[in-house]
């Protein structure tokens, strides 16, 4: 860190790290509410099931219980994070290593966040999330 670093911009890229862990832990432990809450008001999620695209709240609260009756068991990990800044907004690529345990086989997916965010409230949110196959990964072994 130099010592011209930006306050605002660094508890930003901070903040927006732990996003993406509350995002990951609340749809792995089927938490609709806490899930929808770290989107915007009008949020959108461009998923991996196809067709599906929940807008706004309500839309990404439901999608909580799809995404967990398509995938079952789920273990979102995110890494790699680039984090740019235009005032109020920002955007962000990551990757994302995604497990999924679903009648008794295990399999993953290696696949890139495009996130768009706005502050909202106070706190940084997604206003739209793109996600993007890279590989998969079948057979693994518990």
């Amino acid at each position: 860190m130099t010592a011209s670093a930006d306050p605002f911009k660094t508890a930003s890229i901070q903040e927006i790290k732990e996003l993406n862990a509350r995002y990951n832990f609340a749809v792995d432990e089927r938490e609709p509410d806490a899930w929808a809450n770290c989107f915007t008001k009008n949020g959108v999620f461009n998923a991996l099931l196809e067709g599906e695209r929940p807008v706004g709240t309500e839309q990404l609260k439901k999608f909580v219980y799809t995404v967990n009756e398509a995938f079952g068991q789920m273990h979102h990990l995110t890494t790699n994070e680039i984090i740019t800044f235009d005032g109020n907004t920002a955007r962000q690529k990551c990757y994302l290593m995604f497990f999924y345990k679903k009648n008794g086989v295990l399999e993953g997916t290696l696949c890139t966040y495009d996130d768009w965010l706005e502050m909202e409230e106070g706190a940084w949110k997604y206003s739209r999330r793109d996600v993007f196959v890279k590989a998969k990964f079948t057979d693994l072994k518990d």
